[in-house]
């Protein structure tokens, strides 16, 4: 029920968003438009049925298309970058949480430091770094390690997963960094620690399982951060994604559907994954 309750509530204030431009526009005006609000959300409603008969003018295409199914593609594909950039996220900052919960406690406190700056560094500043970069390799070398800008029928990937999973490694590494050193500061890690456990053994068995709970609950965070980077990574290597497809096309219609395509395998994720975490903690109870 819980759930249920959860994503009901999400579709309702989804499609309440959808004609917030009408209520701006009218407090722009001096003016409170709660009827014309109405009428803009019942309008909406209306026009998804029959879905499949929905048309837009797609500008990148410069001609009008059918909304489905080659929206499909375009959700696809940033799905692909969103989720293939959250997976190394994850994989890294974890991996390089636990080598330097191997370090001496100064070296910790350094490595922290300079998490602080790396988190700080803009979004666009790492995508530019990384286009240029692969420019000079190419004038070096004159091997083309990636494309910098994605054509119609060659999409690219590697390189703007690597863009859009940097930063939110560096914020994942440096919160695991906090959770496994309070983890590590709890009594079972001292009691481990009075009978002769490793370092290792200790983070790599105990710590770790508990901390990684504290970390993906974290990581919901971190997706948002990621979302609102996508729309400047498919700009800057003109991907062909739902985000700069909606930018091109800016319809309530379109609207509904890619907050929509982003919302219900987000919320199945962290949904599924709220559900074992707490099963694992607290026992069936909490079903």
């Amino acid at each position: 029920m819980k759930f249920l309750l959860k994503f009901v509530c999400s579709i309702i204030g989804i499609v309440l968003a959808s004609g917030l431009p009408v209520l701006v526009a009218g407090f722009v005006s001096g003016e409170i438009r709660l009827r014309l609000y109405a009428e803009t959300i019942k309008n909406v409603l209306a026009s998804l049925w029959p879905i499949q008969d929905i048309a837009i003018m797609n500008f990148r295409a410069q001609r009008e298309m059918p909304l489905f199914p080659d929206i499909f593609a375009y959700i696809t594909y940033s799905l692909q970058i969103l989720f293939a950039a959250l997976a190394v996220a994850v994989v890294l900052a974890l991996l390089l949480t636990v080598l330097t919960m191997m370090l001496p406690d100064r070296w910790r406190e350094r490595v922290k430091l300079g998490l602080y700056f790396l988190e700080s560094i803009p979004d666009l500043l790492v995508i530019m770094l990384a286009q240029l970069a692969v420019i000079w390799i190419f004038k070096k070398t004159g091997i083309l390690i990636s494309s910098i800008a994605a054509l119609a029928d060659s999409p690219i990937y590697w390189l703007p997963v690597t863009c859009l999973m940097i930063l939110p490694m560096v914020q994942l590494y440096r919160l695991s960094m906090l959770t496994f050193q309070e983890e590590e500061r709890q009594l079972y890690a001292e009691f481990a620690r009075s009978l002769g456990y490793s370092k290792a053994l200790i983070v790599l068995l105990h710590v770790f399982r508990n901390a990684v709970t504290s970390v993906f609950f974290q990581s919901k965070k971190t997706v948002w951060f990621m979302l609102s980077n996508l729309f400047v990574l498919e700009l800057m290597f003109n991907l062909p994604g739902i985000i700069l497809f909606w930018q091109e096309n800016m319809t309530p219609e379109v609207f509904l559907i890619t907050v929509f395509s982003f919302f219900l395998p987000v919320f199945l994720l962290y949904s599924i994954g709220e559900w074992f975490f707490l099963r694992r903690l607290y026992g069936r109870e909490v079903l």
